[in-house]
Protein backbone atom coordinates (compact mmCIF):
# COMPACT_ATOMS: atom_id res chain seq x y z
CA UNK A 1 0.00 0.00 0.00
CA UNK A 2 1.21 3.10 -1.25
CA UNK A 3 1.44 5.90 1.47
CA UNK A 4 0.37 9.94 1.46
CA UNK A 5 2.64 12.23 1.73
CA UNK A 6 2.63 14.45 4.75
CA UNK A 7 2.46 18.38 4.38
CA UNK A 8 5.09 20.19 4.09
CA UNK A 9 6.00 22.89 6.08
CA UNK A 10 5.65 25.52 3.66
CA UNK A 11 1.71 24.51 3.59
CA UNK A 12 1.69 24.59 7.44
CA UNK A 13 2.94 28.10 7.61
CA UNK A 14 0.69 29.24 4.94
CA UNK A 15 -2.48 27.45 6.52
CA UNK A 16 -1.30 29.57 10.15
CA UNK A 17 -1.29 32.34 8.45
CA UNK A 18 -4.94 32.73 6.62
CA UNK A 19 -6.25 31.70 10.19
CA UNK A 20 -4.19 34.25 12.03
CA UNK A 21 -5.27 37.28 9.36
CA UNK A 22 -9.02 35.60 9.16
CA UNK A 23 -9.10 36.01 13.22
CA UNK A 24 -7.60 39.59 12.76
CA UNK A 25 -10.55 40.69 10.60
CA UNK A 26 -12.69 39.08 12.62
CA UNK A 27 -11.37 41.36 15.53
CA UNK A 28 -11.36 44.43 13.68
CA UNK A 29 -15.16 43.62 12.80
CA UNK A 30 -16.14 42.92 16.23
CA UNK A 31 -14.10 46.52 17.49
CA UNK A 32 -16.54 48.23 14.70
CA UNK A 33 -19.53 46.84 15.65
CA UNK A 34 -18.95 47.76 19.61
CA UNK A 35 -18.07 51.12 18.36
CA UNK A 36 -21.16 51.79 16.45
CA UNK A 37 -23.27 50.22 19.20
CA UNK A 38 -22.02 52.92 21.56
CA UNK A 39 -22.11 55.37 18.98
CA UNK A 40 -26.00 54.16 18.83
CA UNK A 41 -26.28 54.50 22.89
CA UNK A 42 -24.88 57.94 22.83
CA UNK A 43 -27.24 59.52 20.40
CA UNK A 44 -30.18 57.78 22.07
CA UNK A 45 -29.08 59.18 25.46
CA UNK A 46 -28.52 62.62 23.68
CA UNK A 47 -32.56 62.12 22.38
CA UNK A 48 -33.79 61.11 25.43
CA UNK A 49 -31.81 64.27 27.01
CA UNK A 50 -33.23 66.51 24.23
CA UNK A 51 -37.11 64.79 24.93
CA UNK A 52 -36.67 66.17 29.03
CA UNK A 53 -35.58 69.30 27.34
CA UNK A 54 -38.54 69.96 25.63
CA UNK A 55 -40.57 68.60 28.96
CA UNK A 56 -38.73 71.05 30.89
CA UNK A 57 -37.13 73.30 29.11
CA UNK A 58 -34.52 75.42 30.44
CA UNK A 59 -33.30 77.33 27.39
CA UNK A 60 -35.87 80.15 26.23
CA UNK A 61 -35.18 79.14 22.90
CA UNK A 62 -36.26 75.76 23.25
CA UNK A 63 -39.37 77.18 25.66
CA UNK A 64 -40.17 80.06 22.77
CA UNK A 65 -40.70 77.12 20.20
CA UNK A 66 -42.34 74.95 22.28
CA UNK A 67 -45.23 78.02 23.44
CA UNK A 68 -45.46 78.87 19.72
CA UNK A 69 -46.32 75.26 18.76
CA UNK A 70 -48.83 74.74 21.13
CA UNK A 71 -50.70 78.41 20.16
CA UNK A 72 -50.80 77.49 16.90
CA UNK A 73 -53.93 76.27 15.33
CA UNK A 74 -55.29 74.14 12.02
CA UNK A 75 -56.16 76.15 9.25
CA UNK A 76 -59.74 77.17 8.85
CA UNK A 77 -59.83 77.13 12.63
CA UNK A 78 -62.38 79.92 14.10
CA UNK A 79 -62.16 78.79 17.74
CA UNK A 80 -59.54 78.25 20.25
CA UNK A 81 -60.29 75.53 23.00
CA UNK A 82 -58.47 75.19 26.31
CA UNK A 83 -58.74 71.89 28.62
CA UNK A 84 -56.84 72.43 31.71
CA UNK A 85 -54.37 69.80 32.44
CA UNK A 86 -55.91 68.88 35.86
CA UNK A 87 -59.27 70.59 36.25
CA UNK A 88 -58.33 73.63 38.02
CA UNK A 89 -55.58 75.13 35.77
CA UNK A 90 -56.33 78.30 34.13
CA UNK A 91 -54.98 79.42 30.83
CA UNK A 92 -52.59 82.13 31.30
CA UNK A 93 -51.04 84.06 28.70
CA UNK A 94 -48.20 86.91 29.36
CA UNK A 95 -45.71 88.87 27.95
CA UNK A 96 -42.83 90.92 29.47
CA UNK A 97 -44.28 93.65 27.22
CA UNK A 98 -47.86 93.00 26.74
CA UNK A 99 -50.50 91.65 25.49
CA UNK A 100 -52.43 92.98 22.42
CA UNK A 101 -55.85 91.44 21.49
CA UNK A 102 -56.61 93.21 17.99
CA UNK A 103 -56.48 96.96 18.84
CA UNK A 104 -57.05 96.05 22.89
CA UNK A 105 -54.11 96.10 24.71
CA UNK A 106 -53.27 94.78 28.30
CA UNK A 107 -50.31 95.62 30.32
CA UNK A 108 -50.41 93.87 33.84
CA UNK A 109 -53.51 95.64 35.39
CA UNK A 110 -53.85 98.48 32.64
CA UNK A 111 -56.00 97.81 29.63
CA UNK A 112 -56.07 100.56 26.71
CA UNK A 113 -55.44 101.03 23.06
CA UNK A 114 -52.27 102.13 21.70
CA UNK A 115 -53.04 105.88 21.60
CA UNK A 116 -53.66 105.46 25.42
CA UNK A 117 -52.51 102.67 27.25
CA UNK A 118 -54.05 102.86 30.66
CA UNK A 119 -57.55 103.61 30.06
CA UNK A 120 -59.19 100.89 32.51
CA UNK A 121 -57.08 100.22 35.90
CA UNK A 122 -57.54 97.17 37.73
CA UNK A 123 -57.25 97.01 41.54
CA UNK A 124 -58.23 94.55 44.34
CA UNK A 125 -62.22 96.31 44.71
CA UNK A 126 -61.80 98.95 42.64
CA UNK A 127 -61.93 100.15 38.82
CA UNK A 128 -60.40 103.04 37.61
CA UNK A 129 -61.39 104.86 34.74
CA UNK A 130 -58.71 107.45 33.69
CA UNK A 131 -61.47 109.00 31.12
CA UNK A 132 -64.49 110.13 29.89
CA UNK A 133 -67.90 107.63 29.60
CA UNK A 134 -69.70 107.82 26.62
CA UNK A 135 -73.28 106.26 27.21
CA UNK A 136 -76.06 105.45 24.05
CA UNK A 137 -78.38 103.95 26.92
CA UNK A 138 -78.63 103.98 31.20
CA UNK A 139 -75.56 103.64 32.79
CA UNK A 140 -74.43 104.74 36.15
CA UNK A 141 -77.00 102.80 38.39
CA UNK A 142 -76.33 99.80 40.86
CA UNK A 143 -74.94 96.71 39.86
CA UNK A 144 -78.34 94.84 39.17
CA UNK A 145 -80.07 97.98 37.97
CA UNK A 146 -79.58 101.76 35.87
CA UNK A 147 -79.56 104.84 37.61
CA UNK A 148 -83.39 105.95 38.53
CA UNK A 149 -83.66 110.07 39.19
CA UNK A 150 -85.10 110.26 42.37
CA UNK A 151 -86.69 113.50 44.02
CA UNK A 152 -88.24 116.88 42.77
CA UNK A 153 -88.13 119.95 41.80
CA UNK A 154 -91.47 122.13 42.62
CA UNK A 155 -92.38 126.00 43.41
CA UNK A 156 -95.27 126.95 46.12
CA UNK A 157 -98.82 126.54 44.36
CA UNK A 158 -99.75 129.54 45.95
CA UNK A 159 -98.76 131.95 48.87
CA UNK A 160 -99.32 131.08 52.26
CA UNK A 161 -100.87 133.31 54.87
CA UNK A 162 -99.74 132.66 58.38
CA UNK A 163 -101.67 134.32 61.40
CA UNK A 164 -100.78 132.35 64.15
CA UNK A 165 -97.17 131.47 63.96
CA UNK A 166 -95.08 133.40 67.02
CA UNK A 167 -92.52 130.89 67.69
CA UNK A 168 -95.02 128.00 66.35
CA UNK A 169 -93.27 125.89 63.47
CA UNK A 170 -94.52 126.00 60.05
CA UNK A 171 -94.52 122.48 57.62
CA UNK A 172 -94.49 124.15 54.32
CA UNK A 173 -97.31 122.39 52.07
CA UNK A 174 -98.78 123.32 48.69
CA UNK A 175 -96.56 122.29 46.26
CA UNK A 176 -96.80 121.87 41.87
CA UNK A 177 -94.87 121.64 39.34
CA UNK A 178 -97.51 123.42 37.08
CA UNK A 179 -96.15 126.31 35.08
CA UNK A 180 -92.71 125.89 36.72
CA UNK A 181 -89.55 125.37 34.10
CA UNK A 182 -87.50 122.48 34.46
CA UNK A 183 -90.15 120.55 37.18
CA UNK A 184 -90.09 117.48 37.88
CA UNK A 185 -91.30 114.75 40.52
CA UNK A 186 -90.31 110.93 40.95
CA UNK A 187 -93.53 110.15 42.88
CA UNK A 188 -92.04 109.95 46.42
CA UNK A 189 -93.30 113.51 47.26
CA UNK A 190 -96.95 114.44 48.98
CA UNK A 191 -97.88 117.74 47.03
CA UNK A 192 -100.33 118.54 49.28
CA UNK A 193 -98.44 117.76 53.12
CA UNK A 194 -94.84 118.78 51.28
CA UNK A 195 -93.45 115.21 52.56
CA UNK A 196 -91.05 113.56 50.75
CA UNK A 197 -90.24 109.87 51.61
CA UNK A 198 -87.16 108.14 50.40
CA UNK A 199 -87.34 105.01 48.55
CA UNK A 200 -83.79 103.69 48.85
CA UNK A 201 -80.69 104.60 51.07
CA UNK A 202 -78.30 107.33 49.79
CA UNK A 203 -77.19 110.78 49.90
CA UNK A 204 -79.81 113.42 48.99
CA UNK A 205 -78.65 116.88 47.76
CA UNK A 206 -82.25 119.08 49.21
CA UNK A 207 -81.82 122.78 48.92
CA UNK A 208 -84.83 125.27 49.61
CA UNK A 209 -84.85 128.71 48.61
CA UNK A 210 -88.33 130.47 50.15
CA UNK A 211 -89.37 134.40 49.75
CA UNK A 212 -90.84 135.38 53.01
CA UNK A 213 -93.08 139.07 53.39
CA UNK A 214 -95.12 140.67 56.02
CA UNK A 215 -92.76 139.70 58.61
CA UNK A 216 -92.39 142.49 61.20
CA UNK A 217 -88.70 142.29 62.79
CA UNK A 218 -88.72 145.93 64.65
CA UNK A 219 -89.85 143.93 67.46
CA UNK A 220 -86.68 141.77 67.39
CA UNK A 221 -88.08 138.55 66.23
CA UNK A 222 -86.17 136.27 63.75
CA UNK A 223 -86.97 133.82 61.57
CA UNK A 224 -85.54 130.18 61.42
CA UNK A 225 -85.72 127.42 57.57
CA UNK A 226 -84.66 124.29 58.54
CA UNK A 227 -84.34 121.19 56.33
CA UNK A 228 -86.87 118.28 58.92
CA UNK A 229 -85.59 114.79 58.84
CA UNK A 230 -88.48 112.54 59.77
CA UNK A 231 -90.53 115.53 60.93
CA UNK A 232 -87.97 116.66 64.00
CA UNK A 233 -88.37 120.08 64.44
CA UNK A 234 -84.70 119.99 66.60
CA UNK A 235 -82.54 122.54 64.46
CA UNK A 236 -79.38 121.32 65.75
CA UNK A 237 -79.43 117.48 66.10
CA UNK A 238 -82.76 116.80 64.04
CA UNK A 239 -82.21 118.76 61.14
CA UNK A 240 -80.49 118.60 57.65
CA UNK A 241 -79.48 122.40 58.05
CA UNK A 242 -80.96 125.40 58.69
CA UNK A 243 -80.49 129.37 58.04
CA UNK A 244 -81.35 132.08 60.62
CA UNK A 245 -81.94 135.37 59.81
CA UNK A 246 -82.52 138.18 62.87
CA UNK A 247 -84.16 141.73 63.28
CA UNK A 248 -83.53 144.52 61.20
CA UNK A 249 -84.24 142.97 58.20
CA UNK A 250 -86.78 143.94 55.15
CA UNK A 251 -90.44 143.10 56.12
CA UNK A 252 -90.81 142.18 52.33
CA UNK A 253 -89.26 140.41 49.57
CA UNK A 254 -86.79 138.45 51.83
CA UNK A 255 -85.19 135.38 50.63
CA UNK A 256 -84.04 132.98 53.01
CA UNK A 257 -81.64 129.32 51.42
CA UNK A 258 -80.55 126.27 52.81
CA UNK A 259 -78.94 123.61 50.89
CA UNK A 260 -77.35 120.47 52.17
CA UNK A 261 -76.28 117.19 51.31
CA UNK A 262 -78.18 114.41 53.76
CA UNK A 263 -77.17 110.73 53.85
CA UNK A 264 -80.62 109.10 54.65
CA UNK A 265 -82.00 105.72 54.83
CA UNK A 266 -85.08 104.05 52.99
CA UNK A 267 -88.46 105.32 54.03
CA UNK A 268 -86.71 108.64 56.01
CA UNK A 269 -88.73 111.71 54.73
CA UNK A 270 -87.62 115.02 54.49
CA UNK A 271 -90.13 117.99 54.63
CA UNK A 272 -89.21 122.00 55.00
CA UNK A 273 -90.23 123.90 58.08
CA UNK A 274 -90.63 127.51 59.11
CA UNK A 275 -90.67 129.04 62.49
CA UNK A 276 -90.75 132.81 63.31
CA UNK A 277 -89.66 133.65 66.67
CA UNK A 278 -92.41 136.97 68.17
CA UNK A 279 -94.25 137.66 64.63
CA UNK A 280 -97.21 135.43 64.42
CA UNK A 281 -98.39 137.07 60.99
CA UNK A 282 -96.45 136.47 57.91
CA UNK A 283 -96.36 135.09 54.35
CA UNK A 284 -94.77 132.39 52.57
CA UNK A 285 -95.02 133.70 48.65
CA UNK A 286 -95.80 131.56 46.34
CA UNK A 287 -92.05 132.59 44.43
CA UNK A 288 -90.28 129.49 46.34
CA UNK A 289 -88.49 126.67 44.73
CA UNK A 290 -87.39 123.12 46.79
CA UNK A 291 -85.32 120.78 45.19
CA UNK A 292 -84.63 117.07 46.81
CA UNK A 293 -82.11 115.11 44.47
CA UNK A 294 -80.86 111.42 45.43
CA UNK A 295 -77.29 111.66 43.93
CA UNK A 296 -75.79 108.07 41.60
CA UNK A 297 -73.26 106.33 43.12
Amino acid sequence: MKMKALPSITSWVIAAAVWAATLLLLLAHQSQLQAEVRAVHAEGTELRRRLLLLERPDDAALEAGRRRQLLSTMAGADVLTHVSSDGSARLSISSDTGVDVESVQFSGATIGISADTDLLSLGSGTLTVNGDITATGSCCGSSSTAFTPRGFFVKKDSSTSITNGANVWQTVAGFTTTNLVGGWDSGNLVMNTGVFTAPVAGYYYVSVTQRVDQHDSSSGSYVRQIISINDSNDYNLGSGGQTLVGNGWSSDFETIQVTNIISLSASDTISFKFQASSDSTYNINAESHYSVFLMPT
